[in-house]
Parts: C-alpha cells; sequence; structure tokens
C-alpha cells in the first residue's frame, strides 16, 4: 500500500483529523523554505522577535524584504495542496489547520479554520 492510499484510509476512518503545515505545502507554489540549501535563511539573517520588536531598523528591514518580494512569497498563488486541504475541510475530514506559513496561501485557498503560528503578511498590529 502507497503513502498515498495509506492517508487515504487514515482520513476516511477519520471522523475529524487536525493539519500541521510548515514551509514545505508552499514551495510548489515557488515559496523557498528557510531552512534549506537554497532557503530563504542561505541567503539573509533571520531578524529574531526580540530584535524586531525593539528596533525600529530591523522593522523596517523586516517590511522591506516582504514588500520588495526579496523573502519570496509575494505574488505566489495556492497549489493543489493548499487546495486539497480546503477540499478536506468542505466534506467535514478535517477539523482544524495549523500553519507556521506567513504566505496567507492557506487563507488564499479557503482554509478555514486555521490557526496562523507565526502569524500572516499583509498586515501588522504592535501590542502597544
Amino acid at each position: 500500500m502507497s503513502a498515498i492510499s495509506r492517508l487515504a484510509a487514515l482520513l476516511a476512518g477519520s471522523s475529524k483529523t487536525v493539519v500541521f503545515t510548515g514551509a514545505g505545502i508552499s514551495t510548489e507554489s515557488g515559496v523557498p523554505d528557510f531552512r534549506g540549501p537554497n532557503g530563504i535563511w542561505s541567503r539573509m539573517k533571520p531578524i529574531d522577535f526580540d530584535t524586531f520588536m525593539h528596533n525600529e531598523d530591523a522593522r523596517r528591514e523586516a517590511w522591506r524584504r516582504t514588500l520588495s518580494r526579496t523573502a519570496g512569497w509575494v505574488g505566489a498563488k495556492p497549489n493543489e495542496g493548499h487546495f486539497a486541504i480546503a477540499r478536506l475541510i468542505e466534506t467535514g475530514k478535517l477539523g482544524h489547520v495549523s500553519t507556521q506559513n506567513v504566505d496567507n496561501l492557506h487563507q488564499d485557498a479557503g482554509v478555514q479554520p486555521r490557526a496562523d503560528r507565526h502569524g500572516r503578511q499583509g498586515g501588522c498590529r504592535h501590542p502597544r
């Protein structure tokens, strides 16, 4: 039995499934992963949360990267993986999606409910 057949059998027998995703689901959309050999962090140094929160120049650099397409996800479109998850939610087989991705591709594919573990690009609210 192939891995896909085993997954299909597990889903068929499940009443509610939770899906966790990371950068790998978006690579087919042309979005680079973060830690791979050609990943985002091979081209630029990460800006950690504390630095982002306490350094205006770091925040400007983080937003420059996003808005200038340097990070690689601006303009990307959802792929079959994103749409397959949305269809599974529509059928009632998936109860929830939890993602580390900030690229909005799950949202663009219509995935709800969804927990965006690292936030989303396209909006920011300062906690003060």
